[in-house]
């Protein structure tokens, strides 16, 4: 980063010094005569500027704008507009100004044409000019007395001038409608314009010869304008030859037409008088050559062209008969205009060094723009220099109305804090909403922090995306400022902000400062939450807080001053004090500048009519409007406005008229009295009216075009509300502007919509421009931002909503394209146009995926698709989106997923919050907001935003359990070790405030029992029970930390509740209850209940009180008067609550229900009639009991219950759901599901309608939005540990998932990615195998208890059929047949032998055979081939404990036979072929199913044949490799030496289907069948993980992202963000689908598509996740999963599901159809030696 952006980033620069950014335009001004050239002008149209246009375009990203101020005039037209020429003279300037490249065109034929007749003319100049007329008596100058007819002295201007009345002043006829007198006043005008002219010639030519006045005075007078014209655009300027471009034409049988009244068209002719003929004028021809050779000479020759034509017929110049003459001229202007663009335009830099230091050059340079018109408010002013040079610890808030000058003031201070603070700063200066990245609070913030670490020398590149992270980030980095610097920032316009990531809560924005960290904010009064959060309340007064009212009368005539001195005017006094009445209604800033632009126009002499001005700031801009309507044509001003406002950022002068040549209203008004040759606008009309309120236009850049807008919202909002508040006219608008970045009338006749010609509209090509989404200039693409950005919106509010569905919302390859071209941010506000359901959806899914797709947007199909899969079936618009990103989206990503994402857009839950240990105790706080929660054990209370999902602070306090005072201002901390002391501590800081300790206030007897009970609390109040032979009463204060009384009870104490109120406390001693009075602290009744209860409740009103107790399911209701029991009842419950138990009650939000809540069942007990109106039982599919991973079995019970803010619904938790009812229909409404375990507690939010819930011993709460709730949408479960085994049925339908260290195996349906079942076990899983079918499954376990280590499951029925062994083994699972190997010891010890048992299946019914030979070791894994034909099996001779290795490995193979032969290969078997010391590694050969492939170390090193393309890997060979046919012992294939001498095996090779190939750790290629190296794939962190479809693509994993590549090539082709570090991977047996096991133990799954060498819909049809099934009734309850619900069927459900738990003997499963076989000694292909005492392999 050079110093220059350093500067800049961080404010070390003068605000003059920032320099300007170019205008992204080519602007050509084209200069000719006019009438001479109206067919080469029309066809330099048609022809040239769309060539032009696309040219710019697609090679440069600039437009080109063509500024021909004559074409599309009306030919018979009369322009009386005297200031025409001075416009002129102002566009040949802002094409000079503007251009990126050439900027003048002229077109010279034989015409010069007359002076241009001066509008004003400066005093002094007209007063030489009269005087040396009226000193001349001659018959020449006997007419100057017209000159003071005509001109008068305005005093107004500075310097004074004489200004031209106007004709339609002077002469009347020229106002008549009649058109024979219209005329008759249009001739008078023309012979007095030529007289004026002639005069003022002569005076300038005398007064120039007598030296009065110079050179450019004279030419004023004397040259005509296109001879004016030619000075100002080529001999004016530095550099013509690059900028100018002169075309000359000559009719060369011109003279032999001079009598044609079309002569005069084409030259200046005059009547000779001497030879009584027309002639063309001499003296015009001298001076067409005079100006020709000046210009000749400064502009190249190869920029100048000449052509000569002849007269032909009445066109003169025909488009028909000089059609060669006009191609040739389009193709040679084309040429060398194009030639001229491509040697200028790359020189302008445009685009900035980064999108950083673009973005802050935008806001400095409107800072320096907006500086420049600030004046006044001097006080308001000095207030915020006071700020920032003082020590205020608080943001500043500049705050007023719309118009008060605000942004003006910010600007201002931030444009002088260079002087300021000239030394030691960094300032940095943001318009919110003047750019998209300063829209939306992350990306503000990210650009914020990046300035402020470049002004602190500090790393800028590592910010997080995350916005949680980055929040923290801010506000931590604002507290690490340096003492010795000084950090400014200013926010103007902080309302505007976005709503996304909850930035109008403003916690981003910090409430305190460092003392040299300033913040200046300004804000729009209004009723905005921003505005109310940062200024209701506040102290006026304060330092903190600027407020900018209406300017005084004084204050808004000395602006007015100041405005009219920049346009070089002023007023009389006589004037100015007219306008005191205007002032006194409105003084607004901007008002006052409209004021000023009205009266720039008013002359001296003229009287000022205060009925003229509006009152109001809304009246002034409509009266302004008003006048341009007159003026321009309502049509043009109306609908160029409406597209100005419509567009939002704005737009380009090529653009509008573009829109403005598609409006066939406009276009029809400006073509009523003549027929174009070519249907667009004149260029003169936009730009003519843009030139009269260009003042209030800001022009910036935006998505790659420079664009104009409104530099006040306020112009906006009258504009709306003038013309765009008719629905089916601003549809119209919106339509238009959809349509023309659409591209639809692109090289297409558009309708004309306004003709009326029997229903046949002509239609005629308006020569727009395409609207391509990607430009490619050479195969360097540039998007079509602007595109992008505009066509959302308009289709949206034209309510063209299919379109805005098929083309934006759910297409792919825009999403895609415009993420690149623009942001993120910018897709998600156009799905924030529909919030339709589908598109929330995608709007959600793409929030959620936002970080993961910012790292790399090439993961975003796969983002979408895993996301949204949920939403396959049963929504279309997502249906097609999803398929698309499966196919057009495998050109970024060739996987897909198969499972849905763990976040599912739409469900309930919106966070899972992670604390750093099991939480116990929870309370929420601060509106609700926020949740503190506890671990006993810990002294920390954590403190979580629920509104933002973030982790807010940790709070340093005391062990012990936690409780929290109703307003949040205590903690209250039991000591949870000894129960005798009560901590309070300051909730916000954790400050210690005092303890209470009971002990020292009750006589504790020896050996007596101390235990502290139920504590309640109000917000200055404890009630706390203490229990030892008694209980004890304590009553204490909160803020002084004493006991204010202590009682004691008769007997003990069970509950205690304190009234709403905080009045009465209520407590029971024994069978009797108590009352007390909080306040006076005296007891206010006693009363008999009759039983000790368990639970107590008292209503809102303290008029009711409900008792239950744990014996009886009955409802005591005591009715309460000032705290006295007046009369009690029992409710018998026991019809609803048969064989239950009471275990809690809670009081209606509306006081006039109780909730009952059992064991099993929930009661809703109406207060007013006294009964039972809702009954909610126990869902008859959870399990009374249950066991989890790494747990006992647990009754399953309900565990919370809780009515809903309005009372209408029950909420409920049982096992890990939660379920909603609604109390007056009794109806299930919905269940949510939660991560797998037991829901412990539930905490209800009512202002939020939130639900939080904690599963127990979990590190993660989750919050669930209740709205959601009602649309069930099922997320995918778990495992408890990470991932160490993946298992495929033979049909890839359902994958077996065990974790690490963990007693669970889970079953997953492939097609859904459900977990179909849980199966648990009482110790870890070591090993498991399943039969290709999934119907049975073997585990072995870590043995803790005896005869149960391992387990023979039938998966069908969920039933261990036997449990067996002592000894963890091997579980070996077959590719066809249905059979399980199981190879174990039948005692854990080193040297015990390893025996071989099949459990055969047939017909569901089990045998059992184990093979009479015993092996000593077992070296690794056995397996089988791919056939099932054979087990092979490494094992050895012998371990030498001295050397820790084995001695002769051997190969030994089972027939899987009935007789289960065995066979044996030693590495003697090999001798004569090859010298093998150990086998390292062996695998079966999946092509062939009697071959494996064998990786050995030889005995001695053989000289390496280097065939490798790696320097330095020559040598000898340590490793050896082989394929071994088993069946006849023969070695099929030798590869030795194999790899390289540095090669170390650290983990098995990695070989294709065939074993042609194989991939070592570094990505490696070695050919087997070659024998050498063939490459390397492009190297990665981790090693390859498989080879997938057939041998042609590579995968790997590291961390959390999963890549393939293409083998031919070494090209990426996938590189996937599993969202969780992934640590195992299976490829099933169709070679393209991935299932991956991840740490947290979730489970995904992939399939891999590679576009290039296959469609990708024949893979697609056959994809489960893909098909459509029939439609299924929904009832808004959870479908229910298997794993952890009881299912229909049989007499009664099953109370426990039956696990592989031991049993007592009574209780086991006993397999009596498993018999053993009788054991058959194998014959051995292989002579094998046998040990005769033992019978078993010499092995052992």
């Amino acid at each position: 980063m050079d110093e220059a952006t350093k500067k800049l980033l961080s404010g070390h620069v003068r605000i003059e010094d920032i320099d300007e950014i170019p205008a992204r335009t080519v602007r050509v001004f084209l200069n000719s005569a006019g009438v001479d050239s109206v067919t080469e002008r029309n066809s330099i149209v048609e022809k040239v500027y769309p060539q032009l246009r696309d040219h710019c375009r697609q090679k440069h990203g600039v437009e080109f704008q063509l500024v021909d101020l004559d074409w599309g005039a009306d030919p018979n037209g009369v322009n009386l507009d005297q200031s025409f020429y001075d416009f002129r003279l102002r566009e040949l300037r802002r094409c000079q100004i503007l251009t990126a490249g050439p900027s003048f065109l002229a077109f010279i034929g034989q015409k010069y044409g007359k002076t241009c007749l001066q509008s004003s003319i400066p005093a002094d100049e007209f007063e030489l000019l009269r005087m040396w007329l009226h000193n001349q008596k001659s018959r020449d100058t006997r007419t100057a007395p017209l000159l003071d007819e005509w001109y008068t002295k305005d005093y107004n201007s500075i310097p004074p001038v004489y200004f031209r009345m106007k004709a339609e002043q002077k002469i009347k006829e020229l106002s008549s409608k009649e058109k024979s007198v219209f005329n008759e006043g249009l001739a008078k005008w023309r012979e007095t314009e030529g007289e004026i002219m002639r005069l003022l010639h002569k005076a300038a030519e005398a007064c120039y010869l007598q030296g009065i006045i110079d050179e450019g005075i004279k030419q004023k007078y004397v040259l005509s304008a296109i001879d004016n014209l030619m000075i100002l655009g080529i001999d004016e300027i530095a550099s013509p030859e690059n900028q100018c471009l002169i075309a000359f034409r000559e009719i060369a049988d011109l003279r032999n037409y001079v009598n044609d009244p079309l002569a005069e068209k084409f030259a200046d002719i005059f009547f000779n008088e001497r030879t009584d003929q027309n002639e063309i004028d001499p003296v015009s021809t001298h001076l067409i050559k005079t100006m020709s050779d000046r210009s000749r000479k400064l502009v190249s020759d190869k920029n100048t062209t000449f052509y000569s034509v002849l007269w032909r017929y009445d066109d003169v110049i025909s488009p028909i008969h000089h059609k060669e003459y006009l191609s040739k001229l389009c193709s040679d202007l084309s040429s060398a205009l194009k030639q001229l663009i491509d040697k200028d335009v790359p020189k302008t830099i445009f685009d900035e060094k980064d999108e950083v230091f673009d973005e802050c050059h935008q806001h400095w340079l409107r800072c320096k723009h907006l500086s420049a018109d600030f004046h006044g408010r001097e006080s308001e002013y000095a207030k915020v220099v006071e700020y920032i040079q003082g020590s205020t610890e608080t943001p500043l808030v500049i705050h007023g109305a719309t118009g008060e000058g605000k942004t003006a003031l910010l600007s201002k201070v931030a444009s002088q804090v260079h002087d300021l603070i000239p030394t030691n700063r960094i300032c940095i200066m943001k318009y919110v909403g003047y750019t998209p990245k300063s829209s939306d609070v992350r990306t503000l913030l990210t650009s914020i922090c990046t300035q402020i670490l470049v002004g602190l020398g500090r790393d800028h590149m590592s910010i997080s995306r995350d916005f949680k992270e980055l929040q923290k980030f801010f506000l931590s980095l604002l507290q690490s400022i340096p003492q010795n610097k000084k950090l400014l920032i200013f926010l103007d316009a902080v309302e505007q902000i976005l709503p996304d990531h909850n930035a109008h809560l403003l916690t981003w924005l910090p409430q305190t400062l460092m003392s040299n960290v300033k913040i200046i904010l300004s804000v729009n009064s209004g009723d905005s939450t921003i505005a109310q959060k940062l200024c209701n309340g506040a102290d006026k007064n304060s330092r903190s807080f600027v407020e900018l009212k209406p300017l005084s009368v004084s204050e808004a005539d000395d602006l007015l001053c100041y405005c009219l001195n920049r346009y070089g005017r002023t007023l009389s006094n006589q004037q100015r004090s007219a306008l005191t009445n205007v002032f006194q209604k409105c003084s607004q800033p901007l008002f006052v500048s409209l004021c000023a632009e009205k009266c720039k126009c008013i002359h001296s002499n003229d009287s000022i009519d205060t009925a003229d001005f509006s009152t109001s700031l809304g009246d002034s801009i409509s009266a302004m409007l008003t006048d341009l309507e007159k003026k321009h044509g309502y049509e043009l001003v109306s609908r160029s406005m409406s597209y100005l406002v419509g567009s939002v950022t704005g737009l380009s002068d090529s653009e509008m008229e573009d829109l403005l040549s598609l409006d066939d209203h406009v276009m029809s008004v400006i073509y009523s009295n003549h027929k174009p040759s070519l249907w667009r606008i004149p260029h003169n009309k936009w730009l003519r009216l843009k030139d009269e309120i260009d003042r209030y236009f800001v022009q910036r850049e935006v998505d790659g075009v420079t664009v104009y807008r409104w530099k006040d919202e306020q112009f906006n909002q009258i504009i709306r509300e003038k013309y765009l508040n008719d629905e089916s006219k601003t549809k119209e608008i919106y339509s238009l502007i959809a349509d023309y970045y659409l591209g639809i009338w692109h090289g297409k006749p558009k309708p004309l919509s306004t003709a009326e010609d029997n229903g046949k509209s002509p239609a005629f090509d308006r020569h727009v421009p395409s609207q391509p989404l990607t430009f490619d200039n050479d195969g360097q693409v540039r998007f079509n931002r602007r595109k992008y950005d505009q066509v959302p919106r308009h289709l949206y509010n034209a309510e063209r909503l299919d379109e805005l569905n098929r083309l934006v919302l759910f297409n792919y390859e825009w999403i895609y394209n415009k993420i690149k071209a623009l942001s993120l941010q910018h897709i998600i506000a156009d799905f924030a146009l529909n919030p339709s359901n589908e598109a929330s959806l995608v709007e959600e899914a793409l929030r959620v995926a936002e970080q993961v797709i910012e790292k790399d947007i090439d993961n975003m199909a796969s983002e979408i698709s895993g996301h949204l899969l949920p939403y396959y079936q049963t929504h279309p618009n997502i249906r097609a989106l999803v398929h698309q990103c499966d196919t057009a989206g495998l050109k970024q990503c060739a996987l897909i997923p198969n499972f849905p994402y763990l976040q599912i857009p739409g469900s309930s839950l919106q966070f899972a919050l992670k604390c750093g240990a099991p939480m116990e105790y929870f309370s929420l706080i601060g509106d609700e907001r926020f949740l503190l929660t506890k671990e006993r054990e810990s002294s920390f209370v954590h403190i979580f935003d629920v509104v933002l999902g973030e982790k807010k602070s940790s709070v340093f306090a005391s062990n012990g359990a936690l409780y929290v005072t109703p307003n949040g201002r205590y903690f209250i901390i039991i000591d949870h070790v000894t129960e005798k002391s009560v901590k309070i501590h300051n909730a916000e800081t954790g400050a210690y405030v005092g303890q209470l300790i009971v002990l020292n206030h009750i006589d504790l007897k020896p050996k007596e029992k101390y235990k502290l009970g139920s504590i309640c609390l109000t917000n200055d109040r404890i009630c706390a029970i203490v229990s030892t032979d008694v209980s004890y009463l304590c009553i204490a204060s909160i803020e002084s930390c004493q006991f204010l009384q202590i009682i004691g009870l008769d007997g003990k104490c069970d509950v205690c509740t304190i009234s709403h109120d905080g009045k009465y406390v209520f407590c029971n001693s024994n069978e009797f209850l108590f009352t007390y009075n909080l306040y006076t602290l005296e007891l206010v009744a006693t009363f008999s209940i009759g039983f000790r209860p368990s639970c107590i409740v008292v209503s809102k009103d303290c008029m009711r009180a409900y008792l239950t107790n744990n014996f009886e399911t009955k409802l005591m209701i005591l009715h309460l008067n000032q705290g006295k029991v007046e009369m009690a009842y029992k409710s018998v419950l026991d019809k609803y609550m048969a064989d239950d138990t009471i275990m809690d009650l809670r009081i209606s939000p509306k006081d006039d229900m109780v909730l009952v809540r059992g064991l099993n069942n929930i009661l809703v007990y109406n207060r007013a009639n006294e009964r039972v109106i809702a009954s909610f039982t126990r869902p008859v599919d959870i399990p009374k009991e249950f066991k989890l991973p790494r747990s006992h079995y647990t009754d399953l019970v309900f565990t919370n219950a809780e009515f809903t803010h309005s009372g209408k619904f029950v909420i409920a938790t049982i096992f890990r759901n939660i379920y909603l009812w609604e109390v007056t229909t009794n109806e299930l409404v919905t269940t949510i599901q939660a991560p797998v375990g037991i829901i412990k507690e539930m905490i209800y939010s009512p202002k939020r309608s939130h639900l939080i819930t904690h599963i127990e011993h979990c590190h993660e709460f989750q919050v669930w939005n209740l709205d959601e709730a009602v649309k069930p949408m099922n997320m995918l479960d778990k495992l408890t540990g990470a991932i160490a085994d993946i298992q495929l049925t033979q049909d890839g339908e359902t994958a077996y998932v065990t974790c690490k260290c963990s007693d669970e195996i889970g079953v997953i349906e492939m097609k859904t990615g459900i977990m179909v079942d849980l199966l648990t076990h009482d110790s870890p899983v070591v090993d498991f195998a399943i039969t290709p079918s999934g119907g049975f499954a073997l585990v072995s376990l870590e043995p803790r208890k005896k005869d149960i280590s391992t387990k023979l499951w039938n998966l069908k029925e969920r039933q261990v059929i036997k449990e067996f062994g002592n000894a963890s083994g091997y579980c070996i699972s077959p590719h066809q047949n249905d059979f399980i190997l199981f190879v174990s010891q039948q005692e854990v010890a080193f040297k015990a032998p390893f025996f071989i048992t099949m459990f055969q299946i047939s017909d569901e019914e089990v045998s059992e055979f184990t093979h009479p030979l015993a092996l000593r070791f077992v070296l690794e894994k056995p397996f089988l081939t791919s056939n099932d034909k054979y087990l092979v099996v490494l094992t050895a001779h012998e371990y030498h404990e001295s050397r820790a290795e084995y001695e002769t490995p051997t190969i030994c193979t089972f027939s899987m036979g009935e007789e289960m032969k065995v066979s044996y290969f030693t590495p003697d078997s090999f001798r004569d072929s090859i010298l093998i010391e150990t086998i390292v590694d062996m695998q079966p050969c999946l092509d062939n199913p009697y071959t494996i492939a064998v990786m050995y170390k030889s005995k001695e090193m053989v000289d390496y044949n280097d065939n490798s393309p790696f320097g330095g890997l020559g040598g000898g060979a340590r490793y050896g490799f082989m394929i071994l046919d088993i069946c006849s012992g023969s070695v099929v294939t030798i590869c030795d030496p194999f790899l390289v001498p540095s090669f170390q095996l650290k983990r098995k090779l990695l070989f294709d289907i065939s074993y042609s190939f194989c991939l070592d750790d570094e990505s490696n290629i070695f050919d087997i069948r070659e024998g050498c190296y063939v490459g390397q794939l492009p190297k990665q962190n981790s090693p390859p993980r498989a080879i997938a479809l057939n041998g042609t693509v590579v995968v790997y994993y590291d961390r959390s992202v999963l890549s393939a590549y293409r083998l031919s090539s070494g090209e990426p082709i996938a590189s996937c963000d599993v969202h969780s570090n992934i640590c195992s991977l299976r490829l099933s047996r169709d070679q393209r689908t991935l299932v991956v096991g991840c740490e947290d133990g979730s489970i995904a799954s992939y399939v891999l598509i590679d576009p290039k060498a296959e469609n990708p819909n024949s893979v697609l049809e056959h994809l489960g996740s893909r098909q459509l099934m029939e439609p299924q009734p929904t009832s808004g309850r959870r479908s229910s999963i298997p794993w952890d619900k009881i299912e229909d069927g049989g007499s009664a459900p099953q109370s426990r599901p039956v696990s592989a738990v031991a049993h007592d003997k009574t209780d086991k499963i006993l397999l009596k159809q498993i018999e053993p076989v009788p054991a058959i000694r194998p014959s051995s292909d292989t002579l094998m030696y046998l040990n005769a005492n033992s019978k078993t392999c010499a092995l052992m």
